[in-house]
């Protein structure tokens, strides 16, 4: 009995999945609507290599004919996975299929196969992949959110919030480790000026810049923000007072080279330059955050004191009573 007497058409009606029948050889018999649907240009295709690829390996003729006596031998559905040939189609993903053996009724012996998608597979792999590609999308736009609410929007460092969480974990690596930290507070001298001068406008300007100088000094371990204001703080971990002292020459050169360009309300191009002065406290002199920070703002409040354009150590020994004494101005005015 001959591959033409198969009930091809009949065969094909009862399966759900797109399929399509071949002669051993590879030569398409027949396929089904779901087929045609999958693949509209299989009209075209007269051998199952213009159709498809194995995804191991090249599904060619010479190769069709090992595959082809093996699945003969076996009984039942033969898994493989299949690519598209159809670059029309982009679509690069393997299918699981399926591969099974017709026989002649009169005698028993191979006389075509049949390949089926499984549908219900691939179906669950789309819907799988539309997931995570929504977990993705979620996580990026979590990642996203949370990196905006640890950002100061003006100059793109990080916020207040942010380094007050992050000067907690350096303590405890501090205090767990004895890996020291230094904390360092900076203020932009006559700030206030600038703005009277030049317009708010400008002041951020120069905000922008002036955080930008702060950070191009820093290594990635560091972490420079805006406090509020004009007024900055920069977190060194893992860090010696020597090495904060050489980080703020260079901070403090590069302060004074700052110009910025600005054109004012009839459009003259001016050049802003400024100072700053700041205090710092390493993490082994104090107690806590919150004292380095308390002592760190009492060293920014003399080096303003003693003339601005400077930097301080703080002293833990020298109460800000004292300061005050010797100092009336207010700090208010003083950082002004």
């Amino acid at each position: 009995m001959g591959i033409e007497k198969l009930s091809v058409a009949s065969m094909l009606a009862g399966i759900r999945e797109a399929a399509v029948i071949t002669c051993l050889d590879g030569n398409i018999i027949h396929y089904n609507n779901q087929m045609k649907r999958r693949l509209p240009n299989i009209d075209n295709a007269k051998i199952i290599t213009e159709v498809f690829s194995l995804a191991s390996k090249t599904f060619n003729v010479s190769c069709f004919k090992e595959f082809s006596s093996i699945v003969k031998r076996r009984s039942g559905l033969f898994p493989i996975r299949l690519k598209f040939n159809d670059t029309r189609l982009n679509d690069t993903s393997t299918i699981p299929a399926y591969v099974s053996v017709l026989k002649d009724a009169e005698n028993n012996e191979p006389a075509a196969l049949i390949y089926k998608l499984d549908e219900h597979i691939v179906r669950f792999n789309n819907r799988l992949r539309q997931l995570q590609d929504a977990k993705r999308a979620h996580a990026k736009i979590a990642r996203e959110a949370k990196l905006k609410a640890s950002m100061d929007s003006l100059t793109g460092l990080k916020n207040r919030r942010f380094v007050q969480s992050f000067l907690e974990m350096q303590w405890k690596a501090y205090t767990s480790k004895g890996e020291d930290t230094v904390l360092i507070i900076f203020d932009i001298d006559f700030f206030k000026q600038i703005n009277d001068t030049y317009g708010h406008a400008a002041g951020d300007e120069a905000i922008k810049a002036f955080g930008k100088c702060l950070h191009s000094q820093t290594r990635p371990s560091d972490v420079v923000s805006r406090w509020g204001g004009e007024e900055f703080v920069v977190v060194l971990a893992n860090c010696s007072s020597t090495q904060a002292r050489l980080y703020l020459e260079r901070v403090m050169t590069s302060i004074r080279q700052l110009r910025i360009k600005y054109k004012n309300v009839v459009n003259e191009q001016t050049l802003i330059s400024m100072t700053a002065s700041a205090g710092y406290c390493p993490f082994s002199q104090a107690s806590s955050v919150q004292e380095a920070f308390s002592q760190a703002d009492r060293a920014l409040y003399e080096a303003k004191s003693e003339g601005r354009d400077q930097y301080r150590r703080a002293c833990p020994d020298i109460a800000m009573s004292e300061l005050t004494s010797a100092f009336p101005n207010s700090r208010s005015q003083l950082l002004n």
